[in-house]
């Protein structure tokens, strides 16, 4: 039996990417002064989607020279992001791509993501810690 279901694997995976997806963010607006700096994003939404619904990219792996078999658990740490370059209107003479009202907003929304992600994540282990009393 396993300790944690592919829900919880996914919620974890889940809060790895947004918090990568803050520091890109984090990033941008660090840079927001510097000349010729391109705000990037990190996109990984449509992965966990698929995930979610159960269509990961597997990854065959041979355990002897004549069988093939599934990698197993690791299916969920294939759920990567795709840093993206954001794309740029008219840009302004020094040629910085970032605009500090977007990725403010993005900022939000991303920490609004994982906090929800991360409240769900302590539910589940509130529940664990629930049965593992009860069983006592």
């Amino acid at each position: 039996m396993e300790l944690l279901d592919k829900t919880m694997q996914l919620l974890h995976r889940s809060l790895d990417l947004h918090s990568a997806r803050q520091r890109v963010i984090a990033s941008n607006l660090a840079n927001e002064e510097t000349p010729g700096y391109r705000a990037s994003d990190l996109q990984f939404a449509q992965q966990l989607q698929s995930a979610h619904k159960g269509r990961l990219p597997l990854t065959m792996i041979a355990t002897q020279g004549g069988h093939f078999g599934l990698q197993g658990q690791q299916g969920y740490q294939t759920v990567t992001g795709k840093l993206a370059e954001v794309p740029a209107g008219d840009l302004p003479l020094d040629a910085n791509s970032v605009n500090l009202e977007l990725e403010m907003a993005k900022s939000s929304d991303n920490a609004m993501q994982y906090n929800a992600a991360a409240s769900i994540t302590a539910q589940r282990f509130r529940q664990l810690l629930s049965a593992i009393r009860d069983a006592r």
